[in-house]
């Protein structure tokens, strides 16, 4: 482990024992102000935590609509309301037992939705290849080399790793010289060849600096063939099906097309937050008025 990633590992886990830190503090302070700002260093960490996995669009968004929006207007209706003063109304809370138990079953319910309806692809999926005596496996993966990048996704990076496996049968007649990984894009094209490891030998290669676009993958296999007494030259080629992955730049643009697209009602939706956020600050700074 080298030390960007420790520093990584580091920062990473100072974030996330900040926002737990925050949100025992948020749940736990009788005095509503503090939990307010309680909750700022909650939507900060986590704020850093979508920073740390490079989802800087999200870690603006955070920011801008929790942190800038709704944290605001909550903390300027808990400084502005006259009410602040009057301890039974200030921070009354359900009893201990009772906000343990369904604290517990909240997070027991995430839990389960999180281990069984959701899909994490740390690995990827295996496309296989047959020509003659030799077969070839292909994965591919995102820039960091362990996280599955589907055949057909994105890649919000401009590098990809690719493993390919190849196994030769037991035929006399042809030889494995060196194996070819070939990336094409239009006019683009990126290759690059590797001598033979062995049989069943693991190849792997980070493509880099891929311009935006849609790309395929094809592995060519250079050899000889027996003919007789002599032996000639010959390339095995692989066009993977099915396979290769679009170059974009940041994840901004496939999110807003995802917002316009197939989660528009859920956006909408998540949108009255904001609305609901506003009456409130609106209803708790107001002042009564007392009948004469």
């Amino acid at each position: 482990m080298g030390a960007a990633e420790i520093v990584l590992n580091v920062v990473f886990y100072v974030l996330a024992a900040s926002a737990i830190a925050g949100a025992v503090a948020v749940a736990a302070s009788r005095n509503i102000v503090r939990s307010a700002f309680a909750l700022l260093a909650v939507l900060f960490s986590v704020a850093g935590l979508y920073a740390v996995m490079k989802a800087d669009f999200i870690a603006g968004a955070q920011v801008l609509i929790y942190v800038g929006g709704i944290l605001v207007l909550i903390i300027f209706a808990v400084m502005l309301t006259h009410r602040i003063t009057d301890v039974k109304l200030s921070n009354d809370s359900t009893p201990g037992p009772a906000a343990f138990c369904a604290c517990l079953c909240l997070l027991f319910s995430l839990l389960v939705v999180v281990r069984y309806s959701t899909k994490w692809r740390r690995d990827s999926d295996t496309v296989t290849a047959r020509a003659e005596s030799f077969e070839v496996s292909f994965k591919q993966y995102q820039a960091d080399g362990a996280t599955g990048l589907a055949f057909g996704g994105g890649a919000y990076e401009d590098s990809v790793v690719v493993v390919a496996t190849v196994s030769q049968g037991p035929d006399p007649l042809r030889i494995l010289d060196q194996v070819q990984f070939v990336a094409t894009s239009g006019a683009n094209r990126v290759s690059r060849n590797f001598p033979v490891a062995g049989r069943d030998a693991p190849y792997r290669h980070v493509f880099e600096k891929l311009s935006e676009g849609e790309w395929r993958w094809t592995v060519r296999l250079l050899g000889r063939q027996k003919d007789g007494k002599d032996e000639v030259d010959r390339e095995w080629e692989f066009p993977l099906a099915n396979t290769g992955f679009t170059v974009t730049r940041g994840v901004t643009e496939p999110i807003a097309l995802a917002l316009a697209g197939p989660y528009l009602f859920a956006f909408e939706v998540v949108s009255v937050l904001l609305l609901a956020a506003l009456v409130g600050a609106a209803f708790l700074a107001r002042k009564e008025v007392k009948d004469l």
